[in-house]
């Protein structure tokens, strides 16, 4: 039988990579489907397959050789990105209009990204699709923190929680009981839209000025590293900065919640949009003269 090897990040700790792969929520009659960590993309398994990649903030230099290694073997098979999106960290408000997307695309059969209006089909991370949404939820807060695990927001008083919880119907349940979510996580924000929540978004990366259903934002000026500092008298004797933990300005955050709406729409126009991708991986790959 055919296989078709989904590779995503899996070897984290971070719930959005963990439950972004588009094959733990389509079935594909007729092939035996596996799921790999990205970091596994050159090692192909023997046999005729075809390649999905997705989902998850893979355009990023840090995949880029493999993904253009990978462009260069003979395939056997398709090669798909499903829901796949850009990461930039400089000036990021900015700096997502111009990403080139061309280097990523080479010698791919099938592409849709998640990044909205930047001439490309438009395919929202494949988590929509959970039935975790199905369940119904309703605010106990009037606003939430859910924080990146490395971009961290504090704002005391509120009820808090990170993306590093691994239990989805928790972070649910969560975002949830909020009725507006202030988030420094892309799939913070996603996940709090298609609940039908407000998000305000601290973004650290391009990658947020990508929803279709924009949150509102905060106008980050500059994330920086935590600070740990040992002194005596005055003297500094220890001092080292940490590529764990980063801070931001968070002054005058009220203000920018009038910026901030709902969109009830918005859970089953991406869960329409991947099963409008998913009919055309069928047909692709079903039309591919394999085996």
């Amino acid at each position: 039988m055919v296989d078709i090897v989904n590779y995503h990040v899996r070897h984290s700790v971070n719930i959005g990579d963990l439950v972004s792969s588009p094959l733990s929520y389509f079935e594909i009659p007729g092939y035996h489907l596996e799921l790999k960590d990205i970091d596994e993309l050159l090692q192909q398994p023997p046999g005729p397959h075809h390649v999905i990649i997705g989902g998850g903030g893979l355009l990023f230099p840090r995949f880029l050789e493999n993904l253009q290694q990978l462009q260069q073997q003979p395939q056997p098979g398709r090669v798909i990105l499903w829901g796949v999106g850009q990461q930039s960290y400089d000036n990021p408000s900015e700096s997502w209009r111009n990403f080139d997307y061309a280097p990523y695309l080479e010698g791919v059969d099938l592409a849709g990204v998640r990044d909205y209006d930047v001439g490309l089909p438009w395919l929202p991370c494949a988590s929509c699709m959970h039935p975790e949404f199905d369940r119904p939820r309703s605010p106990k807060h009037e606003m939430v923190v859910f924080s990146h695990k490395k971009f961290r927001l504090n704002l005391k008083g509120l009820p808090t929680f990170s993306n590093e919880q691994v239990d989805f119907r928790a972070v649910l349940d969560f975002l949830g009981s909020g009725e507006t979510i202030i988030t420094s996580s892309f799939h913070g924000a996603y996940w709090g839209t298609l609940l039908g929540r407000k998000v305000l978004a601290f973004p650290f990366s391009s990658k947020f000025y990508g929803l279709k259903h924009r949150p509102g934002f905060y106008p980050v000026e500059r994330w920086r590293p935590k600070k740990y500092k040992i002194s005596l008298f005055g003297k500094t004797l220890y001092q080292k900065f940490s590529q764990d933990w980063f801070q931001c300005q968070t002054d005058n955050w009220q203000d920018y919640l009038h910026d901030c709406q709902s969109y009830p729409e918005s859970l089953e126009e991406c869960r329409e949009q991947n099963r409008q991708f998913y009919q055309q991986v069928v047909e692709l790959v079903n039309g591919s003269s394999l085996g």
